[in-house]
């Protein structure tokens, strides 16, 4: 066989245990030890490099968006999380964090998530009752006392119902993080119930929480979360309602010295994958992601517990005055909204209500 049967040489392999090579080295008449040797060297390093090549593979680039700032911990939350996986996956995943709706609004995000166009998100939870309604219960007021409520709820049966209802629309949920309680932000110190009337609050665009502010007495105004600041510059709305942290990193304490610590809604914040993305990714990996996200859960839990307090104290150092009015006579004012919603959320108000009385 010459070398110029370039055709039938590349036809002829054999493989010992560490590579393969070419059977014309073995094979070929009359070839000197020195020329196979060179040969086999050549394939050698040929090999390894093509080995080298592999294992040294550029790491998939994975996006993820949110609304937070990059000082809100939703960004720390996401590059904790990260650094996590991409370590315990050797590095195979690379994730591009991108905070002020950089990657794209939350709600467009979710919407590509379930086209296989956007790769992920952490998404405020209401906003995925379009692609599974029974999501609203979380919507309604006073369903959770306290965050922990909130954490047992979200991290049990009634979490992993919510979870198959939205893999079956292309949306992985990966965990339940934490945004923590919800409280009013208006012009004027609130006192009571009454104080409310006529206020403009921007809410987030649910219909549960805008019949809650409406029920209070205000007028609930729907709105993207960083158009806020600016639609309150312009008295399109009198206030908000928000967490503590809200009133920190969105600056609200620049608009209004008055808060009222009511406690009155929890919004979870689910982390969203893709389907497209997530069956890209081997089932080892798949665990390690979430094995991490379900500690991130527990942490982003805990971590806004001893936060709540830590915020109020700095949003009074920078002058803003906490009334903490009665909750009692809010409470009875948003019966008419559960009597609304329960012929919808019926049984998901009892499995709720069965986890939250036993304590």
């Amino acid at each position: 066989m010459h070398l110029s049967d370039i055709d039938g040489a590349c036809r002829l392999w054999t493989y010992t245990k560490e590579f393969p090579i070419p059977t014309f080295l073995l094979q070929e008449k009359g070839a000197s030890p020195v020329r196979r040797r060179l040969f086999l060297g050549v394939f050698t390093l040929l090999f390894v490099f093509l080995a080298a090549s592999a294992a040294f593979a550029a790491p998939k680039v994975i996006k993820i968006g949110h609304t937070g700032t990059k000082d809100h911990h939703y960004q720390m939350y996401l590059e904790t999380w990260a650094e996590k996986v991409a370590a315990a996956t050797d590095n195979r995943y690379a994730f591009e964090i991108y905070p002020s709706d950089l990657y794209g609004k939350p709600n467009q995000l979710i919407e590509g998530a379930q086209l296989g166009t956007t790769d992920m998100v952490l998404a405020t939870g209401s906003l995925l009752t379009s692609y599974n309604p029974k999501i609203g219960v979380l919507s309604l007021p006073f369903i959770f006392k306290d965050s922990q409520e909130a954490h047992d709820v979200l991290n049990g049966p009634v979490g992993k119902e919510f979870e198959e209802g939205l893999a079956k629309r292309n949306l992985i949920i990966l965990g339940w993080w934490e945004n923590g309680m919800r409280h009013l932000f208006p012009p004027k110190p609130v006192n009571g119930i009454e104080d409310l009337k006529g206020l403009k609050l921007r809410v987030i665009n649910s219909a549960e929480m805008i019949d809650t502010i409406n029920a209070f007495g205000a007028s609930a105004v729907p709105m993207a979360f960083n158009d806020v600041y600016s639609a309150w510059q312009l008295k399109t709305i009198d206030g908000c309602e928000g967490t503590t942290t809200h009133m920190l990193t969105q600056k609200y304490f620049e608009l209004t010295k008055s808060a009222a610590l009511l406690w009155y809604m929890h919004v979870s914040n689910p982390l969203v994958a893709s389907k497209r993305l997530w069956d890209s990714i081997p089932d080892a990996d798949k665990a390690v992601f979430l094995d991490e996200a379900k500690k991130m859960s527990a942490f982003s839990f805990d971590f806004q517990r001893q936060m709540d307090e830590k915020e109020i104290k700095q949003c009074e150092e920078l002058g803003v005055v906490f009334t903490r009015p009665d909750r009692e006579p809010f409470v009875q004012a948003v019966a008419p909204v559960y009597e609304k919603y329960r012929p919808k959320y019926g049984d998901m108000i009892d499995k709720i209500q069965a986890i939250t009385q036993k304590k």
